[in-house]
C-alpha cells in the first residue's frame, strides 16, 4: 500500500468550501437522491486523519455533537487554541506541513486524510505534501465564502487522474505531478 496524504473535499462551483460564516449547508442542497461519492471505500483505505481546529469544532458543535463520526480512527487536530479533553483525538500545535506529517507518519503507515479548511490545506500545499486531491464540485455558486485554496503557496503542478459526473456533482481526482509520473 502506498502512503498518501489525500485531500478529500467538496467545493462550490466558484471555489468555496464554506459560506462566509463557515456554514456548509450548501453541501446538502443537491437535487435528487444523495449520490454515492465512494466515501465508504475511501474511508476504509485510511490509517489516520489530520484535521484543522476549526473543522474539529464544527464537527463537535454542529455536525455531530453527540457522537464522534470517526470513532476508532486516529485523528490529529492541528490547533493553537485551548481545547477540551477529548479521547477521540490528539491535539497538537505542531506547524502545518512537513513536521506535522512526519509526526503522524511516525505513528501510522498508509493513507492519511487531510480534512479541513483552506488554512490547513495551504499549510500542507506550501511543502508540496498532498499526494492526491479528491475534489467534489457541487452544483452551486456561493458568490463569497471561504476559499478552498487561499493565497500563500507556490505554484503546484498536478496531473488529472479522473473526472466523472456523479448525479449533479463532478468528481475531480488529481495527483501530485512528480518527475517520471
Amino acid at each position: 500500500m502506498e502512503d498518501k496524504l489525500i485531500l478529500y473535499i467538496a467545493v462550490s462551483l466558484d471555489g468555496y468550501i464554506a459560506e462566509k460564516d463557515g456554514g456548509i449547508s450548501f453541501l446538502n442542497e443537491t437535487p435528487g437522491p444523495s449520490p454515492d461519492l465512494g466515501y465508504e471505500k475511501f474511508y476504509q483505505s485510511l490509517q489516520a486523519i489530520i484535521l484543522g481546529g476549526k473543522t474539529y469544532r464544527q464537527i463537535k458543535q454542529e455536525l455531530s455533537p453527540d457522537e464522534w463520526p470517526y470513532e476508532g480512527m486516529p485523528c490529529y487536530v492541528c490547533t493553537r487554541q485551548e481545547h477540551p479533553d477529548d479521547p477521540n483525538v490528539q491535539f497538537t500545535s505542531l506547524p502545518l506541513g512537513r513536521q506535522m506529517l512526519d509526526f503522524v507518519r511516525g505513528k501510522h503507515t498508509g493513507n492519511i486524510w487531510l480534512m479541513g479548511g483552506g488554512e490547513i490545506v495551504r499549510g500542507f500545499m506550501r511543502d508540496g505534501l498532498i499526494d492526491q486531491y479528491y475534489i467534489y464540485v457541487m452544483p452551486v455558486a456561493l458568490g463569497d465564502g471561504i476559499p478552498l485554496f487561499p493565497a500563500g503557496f507556490s505554484k503546484i503542478n498536478l496531473k488529472l487522474d479522473s473526472c466523472k459526473k456523479i448525479g449533479e456533482i463532478v468528481e475531480l481526482v488529481y495527483r501530485k505531478d512528480t518527475p517520471g509520473s
